[in-house]
Order: C-alpha cells, then sequence, then structure tokens
C-alpha cells in the first residue's frame, strides 16, 4: 500500500487573470513517483462518471467532447490506471474509477466550502451570476435553477435582467450577461446553446367556449376573434413577425389587449375578453377550466433555450447550467 503525504493546494494564475486552484498529492513508493493532478480535472472526471455519456458530460462542463476525452485520459495517465471503461458505445466505471469517484467528490465540496468561508471571513464581495431572462416565458426549469442556484452557495447571487431573446443574444456577445434566455435557434458563431423547452403555438379558450371541444383551429379562422395578445415590449421581433403571419393569411387580427402577464390574460379569456394566443410551454400545465387549441396552417414549432458565450469558462456559469440541465 502506497503510503502519502497530505494534498498540497496551490493557485495558479492564468492568462484570464483568474487563479485555478492546483491540487498536488504526492504518493510514495520510491523517491521520484509523484503524481499530480488539477481540480478541474477532478471536475471533469466526475461529470464524465455521472453522465456515462461524454457529450453529455462534455456539454455539461462547457468542453468539446475530444478535450473532453482527452483530459480524462490525462487523468489516467497520471492515476496510471483506468478509471472509465469506455468502449464505442459504452462507458462503465471500473472499480477503480467508483472509488475515486467518491473521492473526487469529497474533494471538490471540501474546496468548495474552503472557499465560500474564506470568502465569508474575508469579506468577499459575492460572485454574481448576470441572467437574461422575461419572466413572461414562465419557464418552470429556470426559476427551480435559480433557486438551487442561490440555495447552494449564499455567497453568489443572481442578478436577473428583463431582456428578450435579440437583446439577450446581444448582450451575451458583449459579454454584458452570463446566460440569456430566448426563441432558438441562435445563430451567432461565438454563442452556444440548450434547449430548454419545445412546443407549439396555441388558442386558449375556456370551458364552455365553442371551441372548447375541438383541438385545433387554422389561422384563417381567427379573423375577427377577438385576441390577448403578448405585450410588444416582451418580443418586439416575434411579434412583429406574428404580425406579418397575419397579413400573409389575409387577416386582420382583432387584438383587444397585449399583456406581460400570463396571469392577466388567462383572467381575461376566463371572463370572455377575449382569447388568449399563446406557445404551449408557457401554459403547461395548463390550468383547470381551459383547453388549448393547436394552431395550424404554418410551420407551427417553437423553441426556448439558455444561451451563453462560448468563451466564458467561468465556474460560476458551469455550476449554474449543470444546475438547469438537472431541472430540465
Amino acid at each position: 500500500m502506497r503510503k502519502h503525504e497530505k494534498p498540497a493546494i496551490a493557485l495558479r494564475r492564468g492568462k484570464n487573470g483568474l487563479t485555478t486552484p492546483l491540487i498536488r498529492a504526492t504518493y510514495k513508493s520510491n523517491e521520484a513517483d509523484e503524481v499530480g493532478m488539477e481540480l478541474r480535472q477532478l471536475r471533469y472526471f466526475q461529470a464524465a462518471a455521472e453522465e456515462l455519456h461524454f457529450q453529455r458530460a462534455a456539454r455539461r462542463v462547457n468542453l468539446s467532447q475530444p478535450a473532453l476525452s482527452h483530459q480524462i485520459k490525462r487523468l489516467e495517465e497520471e492515476v496510471g490506471i483506468i478509471l472509465i471503461d469506455r468502449s464505442r458505445n459504452h462507458a462503465a466505471l471500473t472499480p477503480a474509477g467508483e472509488a475515486f469517484l467518491v473521492r473526487a467528490r469529497e474533494i471538490l465540496a471540501a474546496c468548495d466550502a474552503a472557499l465560500r468561508e474564506a470568502r465569508d471571513i474575508g469579506g468577499a464581495e459575492p460572485e454574481v451570476l448576470r441572467i437574461g431572462y422575461v419572466e413572461f416565458l414562465n419557464l418552470g426549469a429556470v426559476a427551480r435553477s435559480i433557486a438551487a442556484f442561490r440555495a447552494a452557495d449564499p455567497n453568489r447571487k443572481v442578478e436577473q435582467r428583463d431582456l428578450h431573446s435579440a437583446e439577450a443574444y446581444a448582450a451575451l456577445k458583449e459579454r454584458e450577461i452570463d446566460v440569456g434566455f430566448g426563441i432558438l435557434p441562435v445563430t451567432h458563431p461565438t454563442l452556444k446553446f440548450r434547449k430548454v423547452a419545445a412546443g407549439w403555438w396555441g388558442l386558449i379558450v375556456p370551458e364552455g367556449h365553442a371551441w372548447a371541444e375541438r383541438e385545433s383551429i387554422t389561422l384563417a379562422e381567427l379573423d375577427g376573434t377577438p385576441l390577448i395578445l403578448f405585450d410588444r415590449t416582451l418580443n418586439p421581433p416575434l411579434y412583429d413577425a406574428w404580425m406579418a403571419r397575419f397579413a400573409e393569411a389575409g387577416i386582420a387580427p382583432n387584438i383587444v389587449f397585449t399583456t406581460k402577464q400570463v396571469q392577466t390574460a388567462l383572467t381575461m379569456a376566463q371572463d370572455g375578453s377575449g382569447l388568449f394566443l399563446v406557445a404551449s410551454y408557457i401554459v403547461k400545465p395548463l390550468p383547470a377550466g381551459f383547453h388549448l387549441l393547436r394552431l395550424t396552417g404554418f410551420d407551427n414549432q417553437i423553441a426556448v433555450g439558455a444561451a451563453w458565450h462560448e468563451d466564458n469558462k467561468t465556474r460560476l456559469l458551469a455550476d449554474y447550467l449543470a444546475l438547469l440541465r438537472a431541472q430540465l
């Protein structure tokens, strides 16, 4: 059995000015035998070991799949044993890998706790995750992930900005926010994204309405129908796209009200003021007393995603994206 000394932890300053904890544990079977590993390698291993799917694990830690595979291979070379048994279509932890995962989790948890305690004692400014998100999207996964992020470390704060899709993507390109939520696709080459929700456009009608028993309705049938729509300020390009869609269909929309609040639209639909045109994921689950009809007559698919800048390699963002993924 190898005897080992206590791990030494140092901070290495990278090109971006950030410091990276460097853990070096020295195992002695002879005077020349030494194994060194970085904290980030343990995080990469943890992701790969928990996912057992290198593509998913790579997305989780914001790396390319080849880069993650290289890091795992490098770690195994340093340890001197295979930790993850990999084949073309399968990955599984070896017995050594299972044991290593237990200790890796302990080390990572201890380091995170040490950083929190040091910041508390030193009175460091809290880390702030900047999010671009419009509440109207009503995405449960986003609300849960933000709550989990705050609960995981009270020293980390969330700054939420009301930004529609185009604004969020522009802010990401300028590095003004860390993550933004908006309509997919994301076309800018410097931005990465993960789909958070998908659905279709529908029409909410109250129970007892003449259309309540139907499953779908054509766009043409909406001509003259009192409609409730999201306010243009929530997403001007999307609102304008809807106006263009109506025009192409030869429809003069009878929009009786626009709103920034989902509940307001539902209340007005319930009392007969109009029918609520909305993306299906926004009203999921559908409240009792309503029916959702799918609109037909056009390419009716819509998806929302979380986007971030490809150069944002911060632990802050990586931790949040992992929590978001756990809620999907």
